[in-house]
């Protein structure tokens, strides 16, 4: 609410400078969802053969090229027209940020963990699923309705939509902990598709399966633990879902009080009770160097 790159405010402006922070962990992840996105799902739409070798180089090259931005431009130095002119080479670190420097062990780390994620899912049965002939992808495609008067807007990872059924959602999850279930999340995106206006490449022959979220496919992949997790929504779950909607939007639009996201004030706003959430905060500095007015 607070981040603006073109506002006067120079709160606002350090807000959205230090919005694209990501630590190691989550650029992993990032990165991961870029090959997929970028580079394996084009193939498969195309009907190309994926190539592991290929795969892996391609994600080698983007590691690298990332990490070489991140250790030579710091947050402070990175300004949003830098965004198109970098492309996908765009990365800036929480923990060159906040610590001045990165520990080997955890780039060695994440970089084998994203070859690790990617390995999985190439030999994974989703992989001969979305293999077959006339099978359609889209990844990261954001989906928008109107639910009580607030706009929902979520953007699933990949949807597969396939010639003879109903639309299967999938989410990455590229993490080594234990898992945690991530069900609600997921029931969101499955009413999202059923109530979102398709967008024009939604494939015509998944116009008659997107009426009743019961019938939509939902699949967490953990990539890392290489898991393939299958949920269902039943008509009791829709309840609970728009419940969730509705209490989520609520908090934000109490938060706001009726004001303009131009006019909220980073000061005004609550605070954590929880040191360890404020010690991995992207925004501790607008907080700890006394920048709010």
């Amino acid at each position: 609410m607070l981040a603006n790159s073109r506002s006067k405010d120079p709160n606002r402006r350090e807000a959205h400078r230090l919005k694209q922070l990501q630590t190691i962990h989550s650029w992993r992840g990032k990165l991961v969802d870029q090959v997929i996105s970028n580079f394996i799902v084009p193939k498969l739409n195309r009907h190309e053969k994926v190539d592991m070798p290929e795969v892996m180089a391609h994600a080698d090259s983007l590691f690298g090229s990332q990490l070489q931005y991140a250790m030579s431009h710091s947050s402070q130095t990175h300004e949003t027209n830098n965004i198109e002119s970098n492309g996908n080479a765009l990365c800036t670190l929480f923990e060159l940020e906040y610590n001045g420097h990165l520990e080997q062990k955890l780039v060695d780390r994440a970089h084998e963990e994203v070859r690790v994620s990617l390995a999985n899912l190439l030999n994974s049965r989703l992989m001969t699923d979305v293999g077959t002939n006339g099978v359609y992808l889209v990844a990261q495609r954001t989906l928008q309705f109107k639910f009580a008067n607030v706009s929902v807007s979520c953007t699933p990872d990949l949807i597969v939509f396939f010639p003879n059924r109903p639309p299967t959602i999938v989410d990455w999850k590229v993490q080594a902990p234990k898992h945690k279930e991530h069900w609600m999340q997921l029931g969101v995106y499955g009413v999202a598709l059923t109530r979102a206006t398709p967008h024009k490449d939604f494939p015509q022959f998944s116009r008659a399966h997107l009426g009743d979220p019961t019938r939509i496919g939902i699949m967490e992949f953990q990539l890392l633990r290489n898991q393939e997790i299958q949920y269902f929504i039943v008509q009791d779950d829709i309840a609970d879902i728009e419940d969730y909607i509705y209490t989520t939007s609520n908090r934000m639009l109490r938060m706001m009080n009726g004001s303009d996201c131009s006019e909220i004030r980073a000061d005004l706003l609550p605070t954590t009770e929880y040191p360890e959430t404020c010690m991995g905060c992207q925004f501790r500095k607008i907080c700890w160097d006394g920048k709010s007015s």
